[in-house]
């Protein structure tokens, strides 16, 4: 329900953008659009670290429904907590477990070099 929340929201920002985010693979490259704007637009805004953590749980959490719509959810992944820092996450009961989140922060602040296209790539191969 929460992860649900955040990604209606996502996809709301996206339309902004004129993006469609659908939770197709092809999304992705659209995420990663609209990411490379936040990350460029974060050295001119200076937004808070909770600001930045607020993006982050947003798109992350639509990087990680993405994720177990294509293929992770069969896989056996659902969303839980890291316990030390509350950070949602994909987690499987093997105790394997993706970050989407931390993935879509790393993204925002090191920019092009974290792109979520190859998170999710390597995401879908590996697991898959």
């Amino acid at each position: 329900v929460y992860a649900q929340k955040m990604c209606d929201t996502a996809i709301e920002y996206a339309n902004e953008f004129n993006k469609k985010l659908d939770y197709s693979e092809n999304s992705i490259a659209d995420l990663e659009k609209i990411l490379e704007w936040y990350s460029n637009d974060i050295a001119i805004s200076k937004p808070t670290e909770n600001q930045i953590w607020s993006m982050a749980i947003i798109f992350g959490s639509y990087l990680g429904e993405t994720l177990l719509k294509n293929g992770l959810s069969q896989k056996g992944f659902v969303w839980g907590k890291d316990d030390s820092s509350n950070v949602p996450l994909l987690i499987k009961d093997d105790g394997s477990y993706l970050t989407p989140n931390d993935k879509v922060y790393k993204r925002l602040v090191n920019g092009s070099e974290d792109s979520v296209i190859s998170f999710y790539r390597f995401a879908t191969k590996e697991i898959l």
